[in-house]
């Protein structure tokens, strides 16, 4: 599993992203982003990777917004 492959597919598996956008300067960096779709990204694998970087603090803008309603 190429890393490229493995990151987009990991990015479209995540609730809040419609679609994730990638960008390509050779065809190698377009094929791996494709190949993502190859990937079964199961409930498992999504959660070791993302257990692989930590999780951003809330923006805080949006629960700013959220205390005005």
């Amino acid at each position: 599993m190429h890393p490229m492959s493995a990151a987009v597919a990991w990015v479209g598996a995540h609730p809040a992203v419609t679609a994730p956008i990638i960008g390509a300067r050779s065809v190698e960096q377009l094929q791996a982003s494709l190949d993502s779709i190859k990937i079964d990204m199961t409930p498992q694998l999504y959660a070791e990777l993302a257990a692989l970087s930590r999780t951003p603090p809330p923006a805080t803008d949006r629960l700013e917004e959220q205390k005005k309603s």
